[in-house]
């Protein structure tokens, strides 16, 4: 009897123990299984960040450590992760951070990436006869590089802003949909052809009537000299340009391109002696008829962000960066060209972990 008792003890000890043991085995295995799918999140990350450096830099770096980009997700399986960007002392160099965390199992990953843009220099190469970047940090002044029309901040619209173009470090004005602007002062454009060109990212379209850069001297058609802004079409807001021939002002709406809050985007406005024509980015948007020279009046005078009839008329809300003007229409091709050197090139220099 005691013999049968001590067979059946042992066998039940044995049994817990493979029964543990395989417990053990299987807990191992699934955190060896999360741990996997963790890195390989952290390491989509990191690939997700390289490519927001070429598209969308300066979301990704205004992110940190504690308020980093995400979370994003692969699949529907829970798993996710989020990412951010840090100067690393080298200029535009920057050390991209990625975690990855599956069922509670966090990985971490990291490269060492180097951006450039082209953006400026395959502007320049285009020839502006003025270029405001709007990338001063403080003071009055917004320089003009190529020309001598420089403009004067008024009413302190906000410096120092992330600007549209990836991979430089060039800034932004941000205005307040108030009253703050940029005094041009008075001159003119000469000749049949002009391109005018901007950066803008509207917090909101708040008026219908929102101005990027005008030369006028009241709110109506034919106060306007020229001008590159907004205007209504149905419940859609869309690019709008004015120009003054002779002794009358066109006006082009146009009839696609519906524009959104919180998105840069490039609005071009051009006029070859026959045809004015608007671009949202690098889609030709609205097309319309008019001959003649560039009317001209050294007495009015020109503003980045309103209209010079009032500081309080048509002022844009958001941020505005590298307007530029020029002396003949720009092409659709080169136009197309210029907003795709928007993406920064990266270079992957080294993967951390």
């Amino acid at each position: 009897m005691m013999l049968v008792l001590t067979v059946v003890v042992a066998a039940s000890i044995m049994g817990m123990s493979y029964l543990s043991i395989a417990s053990v085995k299987l807990a191992i295995s699934t955190n060896m299984v999360r741990a996997a799918e963790a890195m390989y999140l952290s390491e989509s990350g990191v690939q997700h960040a390289m490519w927001m450096l070429r598209t969308e830099s300066p979301a990704l770096l205004a992110a940190t450590s504690a308020n980093p980009l995400g979370p994003f997700q692969l699949d529907s399986d829970g798993g996710q992760y989020v990412m951010y960007a840090q100067p690393t002392g080298t200029p535009l160099q920057y050390t991209v951070t990625a975690r990855g965390t599956a069922q509670g199992i966090t990985r971490t990953s990291q490269a060492v990436a180097r951006i450039y843009s082209q953006y400026n220099d395959k502007l320049m190469a285009l020839g502006p006869i003025h270029l405001w970047r709007l990338g001063e940090l403080n003071g009055i002044v917004a320089l003009d590089m190529p020309g001598l029309k420089n403009g004067k901040y008024t009413n302190n619209p906000q410096l120092g802003q992330p600007g549209a173009i990836c991979g430089d470090t060039d800034k932004a004005v941000h205005f307040d949909g108030m009253n703050d602007y940029i005094d041009l002062n008075k001159w003119d454009l000469y000749g049949n052809k002009m391109t005018i060109l901007c950066w803008f990212k509207a917090d909101a379209f708040n008026i219908d009537d929102l101005r990027f850069i005008s030369k006028a001297d009241g709110i109506q058609a034919d106060n306007h000299y020229w001008m590159l802004g907004t205007a209504r079409n149905g419940a859609d807001e869309v690019l709008r340009m004015c120009l003054r021939t002779g002794w009358s002002t066109a006006t082009l709406n146009a009839m696609t391109g519906k524009l959104e809050v919180g998105v840069w985007t490039m609005a071009t406005a051009t006029y070859d002696g026959i045809w004015m024509k608007l671009y949202k980015n690098s889609q030709l948007v609205g097309t319309g008829l008019k001959f003649g020279n560039i009317a001209q009046n050294d007495q009015v005078p020109a503003w980045i962000g309103g209209n010079p009839d009032g500081e309080s008329s048509r002022p844009f809300f958001g941020t505005i960066d590298e307007v530029a003007i020029f002396n003949k229409a720009l092409t659709a091709s080169e136009i197309d060209r210029l907003y795709k050197a928007r993406q920064a090139l990266v270079e992957l220099v080294r993967w951390e972990k």
